[in-house]
């Protein structure tokens, strides 16, 4: 599996980093060894490395005693300090692409002219004609009550709401709180959400997702300077942006992190990064008469790389940063597979900048296989290989690995499903030829099978972080680690484009799991080589490590929701019983000890409640015999039969349906769709043949 581009993750790079942080340990909680077959590559700093460090402020802040506006000057050596004050900046809130915009607040706010009471909940909708329609609800799930035509879009509070988030606008769909006001505008024919907000504002929903916001509090208090230059950056980059007549920035990676107030009814802020921005009030980098587009990334590895601004000796970063020194073990099969070479022979590093250890980051990288030999530039090579950055060493030459032992799995076979609109739903299995297919259902009717390509081990776990507008799909791949990719879903609930496979790491020998207990928090789950489970977590911040939970697990494990703060695993153990474990949703550390269910399973489990925005069920399925028996949380049993031959994935309609996905005794994708838990179900037979 390849990946030709990075995501970002928290405190990574700020134009271009990660979502996850990407190891290479297996399903242990020691570092993994480099086995044979994979090429050890070396290297410094984490991100594209231009402009300022966020680990080197920091060494600086706390190791140097520098004020900020030193840091900034050592990073932005050819630029001078400005100040814009606080003017109104427009962001683009991504995750409401082609979708209305539904908000509410506990305190009186307006939209279009029209004055709303608290607890009202107000749907913004385009009409074809050009105008805008308002219709009310009380509460984000109540009965639309009334509906009006109006002249303008704009949601706004009718008082500052001070730092009181319940008195702020909140966006029903994602339970996210805004300072500022909100706006559905027409971008052609799709629709985009519009937070028009203070500059200083903006920047409190914003730094302490950049950098963590405990740095304020370091040695006495001096890390709080390198929370001030990382607010003049930020401050700058945004306004130095402007993406769109309608906004000039957005709040994902491709501009940088903005998170808003408040998620799930608690403030994001924190009074450390809130001190940061109160004391730079307006303070910008100015390069040639303008604000300076400053960029940033989490760590240069003790030498910056140059480009718009001059390329610096960073001992800040050497001294604080995690990232100075790395090693990963990465397949020569992934490395000739991310530039299609046949058989892995060598690569070798053509051309470097001349900046630091090891002749600094490399320009030029050479890939050669049987087949043939690509040379590519360092940056491509990092991309395509999802390493921290493009200054590395590589040394290796790996044989094809042979795969140990593993313990067995009654259901190595596995589907997953995810359900994004109110009547549609995303099935995802495993072909015989070991790429991905998905395949849509609208108002229960299924379309064709679109391939996702990889080269897989394992069936895929697929999972929505926010209700339904992104899937994340994993997979164990040829390598044995987990692989992970993610699409946009438009406003028809269909998936728009993949994103390249990138790995996590791990040696997972089992399909994965996934859950998400809150909107931007997940799971991934999956037995190790030992036979245990291993987790890793993301909540609001980057994926923790491989996290151990013990047991002795015979199948793939399924991950339920038990709350927002803790995730309950199911598997089946030796005795062929399914055994049970809650983990933090915050470390992916253990909360409980392992507990038998009582129920015997000849396939691994199901589970309904694998995201916080679908828990009215809460199902569990395990064998009956060929079949699946459910067992729903208020207690009824429900036997829907079939000729199971996989694990099984459970998607949730409401309190009363549940849909449920099966490979069946003929190798196609069976759906049981449970509508009526007091009438009988049927099977239907969606197609496809299942590795």
């Amino acid at each position: 599996m390849t990946t030709t581009r990075l995501k970002r993750f928290l405190l990574g790079c700020c134009a271009v980093a990660l979502s996850g942080s990407l190891v290479t340990g297996a399903g242990v909680s020691t570092p993994a060894q480099a086995a044979a077959g994979d090429v050890t590559i070396t290297g410094h700093g984490y991100g594209h490395g231009r402009g300022l460090s966020q680990w080197g402020s920091y060494g600086y802040a706390t190791t140097y005693g520098w004020n900020h506006h030193q840091i900034l000057s050592h990073y932005y050596s050819n630029a001078s300090i400005g100040n814009i004050g606080s003017p109104l900046i427009t962001v683009r809130l991504t995750a409401l692409d082609n979708m209305p915009i539904q908000v509410t607040s506990q305190a009186n706010f307006t939209v279009g002219g029209w004055t709303l009471g608290p607890g009202t909940a107000a749907l913004i909708t385009y009409n074809s004609n050009g105008t805008w329609q308002l219709t009310t609800r009380y509460g984000c799930n109540g009965a639309y009550s009334s509906s009006v035509t109006i002249s303008s879009p704009l949601a706004n509070t009718v008082a500052d709401p001070g730092d009181d988030i319940t008195k702020m606008l909140t966006v029903c769909e994602t339970n996210r709180t805004y300072r500022g006001a909100l706006s559905l505008v027409m971008d052609g024919g799709a629709s985009r959400v519009v937070n028009t907000l203070f500059m200083q504002d903006y920047l409190r929903g914003v730094v302490p997702r950049e950098s963590p916001a405990s740095w304020g509090s370091a040695a006495g208090g001096a890390g709080l300077n390198a929370l001030m230059a990382q607010t003049v950056a930020a401050r700058s980059y945004a306004w130095a942006e402007n993406r769109s007549s309608y906004a000039k920035t957005c709040d994902t990676t491709a501009c940088q992190v903005y998170g808003g107030a408040g998620v799930n009814g608690s403030r994001i802020e924190d009074w450390r990064t809130d001190a940061a921005v109160g004391n730079t009030g307006g303070e910008v980098m100015m390069l040639a008469g303008q604000v300076a587009r400053t960029e940033f990334s989490s760590s240069s590895g003790g030498y910056t790389a140059g480009g718009t601004f001059p390329a610096v000796r960073d001992d800040g970063d050497s001294a604080a940063s995690p990232y100075a020194n790395w090693s990963v073990s990465v397949a020569g099969s992934s490395i000739a597979g991310a530039y299609n070479v046949g058989t892995f022979r060598s690569v070798t590093v053509l051309a470097r900048n001349g900046l630091g250890a090891d002749g600094g980051r490399v320009t030029k990288v050479r890939i050669s296989g049987t087949s043939r030999s690509v040379d590519v530039s360092g940056n491509d090579f990092r991309s395509a290989l999802g390493l921290k950055s493009d200054w590395f060493s590589v040394s290796g030459a790996p044989p094809v690995p042979q795969p140990p032992p593993w313990p067995r799995d009654v259901s190595p076979s596995a589907v997953a499903a995810v359900r994004t609109a109110v009547d549609n739903v995303i099935a995802f299995v495993r072909g015989t030829d070991g790429s991905l297919y998905y395949t849509t259902s609208t108002n229960g009717a299924f379309g064709s099978f679109q391939q996702l390509p990889a080269s897989t081990r394992s069936g895929p776990a697929a999972v929505t972080t926010d209700g339904g507008h992104t899937i994340d799909v994993f997979v164990v791949g040829s390598d044995y680690a987990v692989w992970h990719s993610w699409t946009n879903v438009d406003g028809s609930g269909r998936a728009t484009g993949f994103s390249p496979w990138q790995s996590l790491g791990g040696a997972i020998t089992t399909a994965p799991s996934a859950a998400s207990s809150a909107y931007g928090a997940l799971v991934i789950s999956g037995r190790g080589t030992d036979g245990k489970l291993y987790s890793r977590v993301r909540n609001g911040g980057p994926l923790t490590a491989w996290q151990p939970a013990g047991g002795s697990a015979l199948s793939a494990p399924a991950m339920e929701v038990v709350d927002a703060a803790t995730y309950r695993a199911r598997v089946v153990g030796g005795d062929g019983v399914v055994w049970s474990r809650d983990v933090s949703a915050m470390t992916g550390l253990p909360t409980t000890e392992w507990a038998s269910t009582g129920r015997p399973s000849a396939f691994g489990p199901g589970v309904s409640g694998t995201t916080w925005s679908a828990q009215g069920v809460r199902a569990v399925a395990t064998s009956n015999g060929p079949g699946i028996r459910q067992v729903w949380a208020d207690g009824r049993v429900i036997d829907i039969g079939g000729s199971v031959t996989s694990s099984v994935a459970l998607v949730e309609f409401g309190t009363t349906g549940v849909w449920t996905f099966a490979r069946g005794s003929d190798g196609g994708l069976w759906v049981n769709m449970v509508t009526d838990p007091a009438a009988p179900s049927t099977w239907y037979l969606v197609g496809g043949q299942l590795a």
